[in-house]
């Protein structure tokens, strides 16, 4: 960008996102800092102030409203609005997504969501890294315990991976959902296993909380996301991005994906075992 060109102001969440994630390379650790946090606690920046924010991160203030000034905000406040914006709209409600959907007829709804899965897989086949996944597929072969952290939309995609697994007779351990119960479950976390988290924006508070932690422990991660920036791209990251049909996103390049992941470490370890 020119030194004389403005960023564009983020009109919405996404935006903003979008606008992170183009900017995040270039702006200074602290910033960047910043960056991972807003996009891992939206709820905190909408309903905190600068101060508690400051406490909470020990950032200073001033370095909050520089970042906003970076994406093209005139300060901090203007930004906390298109969050506090998606807040309450809790992106957005289904009774509302409901109703966008009123004026499609009831007949082409299984083929626009089929529609929607398919160009989510191909996007997926298209895009995905096969360095990362050959990083991921190797990591998950060499762990004793793979514990797998998800939540919120994200949770069929834990329980689904943990039953692949079982069935291929890997060991896995699903880290609970209360929080004082899962940040204890950590500590048993060993170095020789990983840790396997999957997570959309808005990021589940609790689950970027074990990610965040299981790398100041210098714990192997494999993460599915969905941007370079994302709160949990710690270690081995692989990117997703499903459409958006009316506000609902599928799960099918996310499922294919662990299956994949499942189907391949359970041959590397046969083989592993075979070569032994």
């Amino acid at each position: 960008m020119d030194a004389t060109e403005l960023p564009v102001r983020p009109e919405t969440l996404d935006q903003l996102v979008a606008q992170i994630e183009a900017q995040h390379a270039t702006m200074p650790r602290r910033l960047r800092e910043i960056g991972s946090f807003v996009l891992g606690h939206p709820e905190a920046i909408a309903l905190s102030t600068l101060a508690e924010l400051a406490a909470e991160t020990d950032i200073a203030t001033s370095a909050f409203v520089r970042f906003a000034q970076t994406l093209g905000f005139d300060g901090f406040t203007q930004m906390q609005a298109v969050f506090r914006q998606q807040v309450r709209s809790s992106w957005p409600q289904y009774a509302s997504r409901l109703s966008d959907m009123a004026h499609v007829d009831p007949a082409d709804h299984l083929e626009a969501v089929s529609v929607s899965a398919v160009e989510s897989i191909n996007r997926l086949s298209n895009t995905v890294s096969m360095e990362a996944l050959e990083a991921a597929c190797q990591k998950l072969t060499a762990a004793e315990t793979i514990w797998i952290a998800a939540s919120g939309r994200a949770k069929p995609v834990k329980v689904y991976m943990s039953y692949l697994m079982t069935k291929l007779g890997i060991r896995t351990q699903e880290l609970r959902e209360a929080p004082s119960e899962a940040m204890r479950e950590i500590n048993l976390i060993g170095r020789r296993d990983v840790l396997f988290v999957v997570s959309f924006a808005p990021y589940g508070e609790l689950t970027v909380k074990i990610a965040q932690e299981a790398s100041a422990c210098d714990i192997p991660i494999v993460s599915i996301t969905d941007t370079i920036v994302s709160p949990v791209a710690l270690d081995t990251t692989l990117l997703v991005t499903e459409e958006n049909l009316f506000g609902f996103r599928s799960l099918c390049a996310t499922m294919n994906l662990t299956q994949y992941l499942a189907i391949e470490t359970g041959l590397k370890r046969e083989k592993d075992m075979n070569n032994g």
